[in-house]
């Protein structure tokens, strides 16, 4: 039987990644943060070395301003990508968007009755649209097993687990890397960190090797 805790804590790591991944935080949301920064669910060596670097962001007090910029520089918001978020691009053979990868990753959504916010207008293979399945499914599986039923949150746990086998892990890993090296601020550095981070524990948790 799965641990709800450790569940829910996956969760919460995936949505926060998820959400800063897609998008620079306002400076409210970057408050909110620092507030919680010790709170931070999961622990590993990259986790504690991105903690490290959101720790550097907040006392340098790097700007939501600096962290926009950079993210747009990076992931390509507005211009082109230093490092593209983009599954296919780094999978397909052409290295275009809305290739093969992100029809797979459309339909794996399906799996839990989802479908990318920006359908046919976003490529649904962003990672940060990936990680936040992931922490859905883990959020299913909580709900399945506090209803009692714990072949229902199996199930859900292995649509996440072959999720992250088949659609993170062959990518994420050396786009992550190549963020970390290429980023300017402490902040996105960090988050690349927490992301390399948040995939070995879940792998770690629900074999998903």
């Amino acid at each position: 039987m799965q641990d709800i805790e450790r569940l829910d804590d996956m969760a919460a790591a995936f949505s926060v990644l998820g959400r800063f991944h897609r998008a620079a935080p306002d400076e409210y949301t970057l408050l909110t943060l620092w507030e919680l920064l010790d709170e931070w669910p999961l622990d590993s060596k990259d986790a504690r070395l991105g903690l490290a670097e959101l720790t550097a962001s907040r006392r340098e007090t790097e700007s939501s301003d600096a962290i926009r910029r950079d993210h747009d520089r990076l992931y390509g918001d507005t211009a082109a990508a230093v490092v593209p978020p983009y599954e296919s691009v780094h999978r397909g053979l052409d290295g275009l968007v809305f290739d093969e990868q992100t029809l797979e990753v459309r339909a794996a959504y399906r799996g839990l009755s989802l479908q990318a916010p920006r359908l046919n207008r976003e490529p649904d293979d962003h990672i940060g649209l990936e990680f936040d399945f992931v922490a859905r499914s883990c959020l299913r599986a909580i709900d399945a097993l506090d209803a009692g039923d714990e072949a229902e949150a199996e199930r859900l746990i292995g649509i996440g687990a072959a999720f992250v086998r088949d659609h993170l892990l062959p990518w994420a890993p050396e786009m992550l890397a190549t963020a970390i090296g290429r980023a300017h601020t402490h902040f996105m550095r960090g988050v690349g960190l927490l992301s390399l981070g948040a995939l070995a524990s879940y792998v770690e948790l629900v074999d998903a090797s």
